[in-house]
């Protein structure tokens, strides 16, 4: 059975750090899409030969209902020399494309344990951005949003994070590995300083891991010490390729 395709069209191409733009798609058919927030999908880009040109961008949309939504929002970082980068970096609005979806299991279930950890660096915190709304939904759950990058300047959705950490259970984490002199209301070091300082349990707590590889495989090993098992951490790695 083949995927289903949507066609949509650039509204919005904005760069909103030196190395990340945020692009705007509405649907124009069909004209609604339904995910759940935490999937991605797949532009399926303009080629040469007969091999697609396939990318996957997990869906940053930032709304009360994911049901028949009219816009798509993704985040795309600069990858040197990358087709995709070219493409995307430099789409005029009004371009038409195909995309495939929604696909991916790195959504938050029915019921959560005692805390929660959203663990993300650079375009990784894409899915988090687009779970916000959802988390008022579990009052009894403490979640720790955890964004990585090397400079301030390489963060965004700041305000989004921000204001949702308004509320009593939700906490923003902001970690940066090169900044100097480091913001008083950022953790010095990488991801994986801050959530070891945050002592997670496995008997209490799930893991959610996005981003670059070497932090996806880095956390993980930090967890299966820690006797975290499979289902309790849950990995999505963003590979970026230059083909």
């Amino acid at each position: 059975m083949p995927l289903p395709t949507f066609r949509v069209e650039l509204t919005e191409n904005e760069q909103i750090t030196p190395k990340v733009h945020k692009l705007v798609f509405k649907f124009v058919e069909p004209q609604h899409f339904t995910y759940i927030p935490g999937q991605f999908v797949s532009f399926i880009l303009p080629h040469e030969g007969d091999k697609p040109l396939k990318r996957s961008y997990s869906i940053a949309n930032l709304e009360q209902s994911p049901e028949n939504t009219q816009y798509l929002e993704i985040v795309v970082a600069y990858v040197e020399g990358g087709k995709a980068t070219e493409f995307f970096f430099n789409a005029k609005l009004g371009i038409e494309i195909d995309i495939t979806g929604p696909f991916g299991l790195l959504y938050l279930p029915k019921e959560l344990p005692k805390r929660v950890f959203l663990v993300g660096t650079g375009t990784g915190v894409a899915p988090y951005r687009c779970m916000l709304n959802q988390l008022k939904n579990y009052p009894d759950t403490e979640f720790h949003i955890l964004f990585g990058a090397q400079y301030e300047e390489d963060m965004f959705y700041l305000d989004d994070f921000k204001h949702a950490a308004q509320q009593d259970n939700i906490f923003f984490h902001r970690c940066l590995s090169r900044q100097d002199p480091l913001p008083t209301d950022c953790d010095k070091g990488y991801v994986q300083n801050t959530l070891g300082n945050l002592q997670p349990n496995p008997e209490t707590d799930l893991v959610y891991l996005c981003g670059n590889p070497n932090m996806v495989d880095d956390v993980f090993n930090l967890l299966k010490e820690k006797e975290f098992g499979v289902k309790q951490v849950k990995r999505e790695k963003y590979v970026f390729s230059k083909y």
